[in-house]
């Protein structure tokens, strides 16, 4: 059958080219069955002239359903439909399902504070970083990290962690969850369980299940991390945060550091030693990381800019031992490298001049201040329904407190007055606690949001 010219429309007021809109139609044609095997398209030259475009268009439109497999070109005789094999296809008619995304709850308490960091003078540098280096611009990021930065990192941790190292032993990445994406990629023929402090930090957590990996919880009390039953666990890697362990607080003593160490070299076995919040303490200077007491290269450091700076610079990074860096300089190309040059770039030349020290000042201060506001309206106000459990260090304040509402009574009440909590899964079974950030509360609005906790929700 010889499919007749007039039959086609074509919309001249559409913004679609029109080669588009006649390779749609007759596609549309085939698909529902209008035009059947052997029937023959009109010629180039006539539906051309019946349409009024050009042959250059009605062959552009041909060309693409003979790639596509609906016509044949058959030389000197025309183009003709091909066979289908039997197919549901969708109809027009058909209602498209939707998927339907949770909206994002923009929390006032979590993140960072909107005035803690100068924003004018990362964009000067980021300026300088497009203007002065812009050579670096157009060739892809080292898959270790930026040289520059990675120095500026070891000189950092090693003034202010007492971390013993050299740039080359840093991997920078974007997020430590990447990070320990690699880790276990590394470890994959070594390890097949790990230690994790209980409560702990879950999203490092998650990466370890994710690998297969068997999790084996310790319970974390005033001094950290129970040794006795890591000791017990036959375990040959634990994640621990010594400094600022996440939620509680709590520090690990030099003693039961030392021990620790023991532990790992007569078991070979790997710390990886998490330094979350460590820099910020209100009441005593930060403690020295575990990695610097390490003589025997059992401990992996991890580090990140995210808190201290803003959660959008996506900047962390990762300290191996030597035996693992040798691992991971012969997979390294395995492995892109995640985080922008142009980032990492900037935040070298912002601690280069000197500005990650003097952003530590004021946050410090900042943070230090809203510490206080929160344990003074606390004692003066809720001291029947709350109890501060450790406070002298970190964004956030962990409170045992005192309801008999369920858990996920309180998060949702929370959230439904945009305020972030956690509720922490603990061997504590008869307690009630709760992780509450406070980074991104603006000054004057502390109390208002603590009085919203006291009095309708917890």
């Amino acid at each position: 059958m010889v499919i007749s010219m007039e039959q086609f429309i074509l919309n001249y007021k559409n913004n679609e080219p029109y080669y588009i809109q006649i390779y749609n139609y007759f596609k549309g044609q085939i698909i529902n069955g209008n035009l059947k095997k052997n029937d023959k398209l009109p010629s180039i030259r006539g539906l051309s002239m019946d349409i009024k475009v050009s042959k250059t268009t009605v062959e552009a439109a041909y060309n693409q359903l003979v790639v596509e497999g609906y016509v044949n070109n058959i030389p000197k005789k025309g183009y003709f439909i091909v066979e289908l094999k039997d197919y549901n296809f969708s109809k027009s008619n058909i209602k498209k399902e939707t998927h339907k995304k949770n909206n994002k709850t923009n929390y006032i308490n979590n993140g960072v504070d909107r005035t803690s960091f100068d924003i004018k003078m990362w964009k000067k540098l980021y300026g300088y970083v497009l203007q002065d280096q812009r050579e670096e611009l157009f060739t892809g990021g080292d898959q270790q990290g930026e040289e520059l930065l990675r120095r500026e990192i070891s000189d950092f941790v090693q003034k202010t962690r007492g971390v013993k190292c050299v740039s080359d032993q840093i991997v920078i990445g974007a997020g430590i969850q990447y990070l320990l994406g690699i880790l276990c990629s590394l470890l994959r023929n070594k390890h097949y369980n790990i230690a994790f402090e209980y409560p702990g930090f879950n999203q490092a957590k998650n990466i370890f299940e994710d690998y297969n990996m068997d999790i084996i919880s310790i319970p974390v009390y005033q001094e950290g991390i129970d040794l006795e039953e890591l000791k017990k666990s036959q375990a040959k890697m634990v994640y621990l945060s010594p400094s600022h362990q996440y939620p509680t607080g709590s520090v690990m003593p030099i003693d039961k550091r030392i021990e620790i160490l023991n532990w790992a070299q007569k078991n070979h076995a790997v710390i990886i030693e998490d330094d979350y919040d460590c820099l910020i303490r209100y009441e005593s200077r930060p403690i020295p990381a575990l990695q610097g007491l390490d003589k025997t290269g059992h401990v992996i450091y991890l580090g990140s800019f995210s808190k201290i700076l803003l959660p959008s610079i996506r900047i962390s990074y990762i300290i191996l031992p030597l035996d693992i860096l040798k691992i991971f300089d012969k997979e390294k190309r395995r492995y892109a490298q995640t985080s922008s040059k142009i980032e990492q770039l900037t935040l070298a030349k912002f601690m280069q001049e000197g500005h990650l020290e003097k952003h530590l000042r004021k946050i410090r201060k900042l943070y230090r201040k809203k510490n206080e506001i929160i344990v003074n309206y606390i004692e003066k106000k809720a001291k029947d329904k709350i109890k501060i459990l450790g406070h002298d260090s970190g964004l956030h304040m962990m409170f045992e407190i005192y309801t008999d509402k369920p858990n996920k009574e309180i998060v949702m009440q929370a959230a439904n007055h945009n305020i972030y909590i956690e509720m922490v899964e603990s061997f504590h079974q008869v307690k009630k606690l709760v992780v509450f950030p406070y980074s991104g509360l603006e000054l004057e609005e502390i109390e208002n949001i603590l009085n919203i906790l006291i009095k309708e929700i917890f």
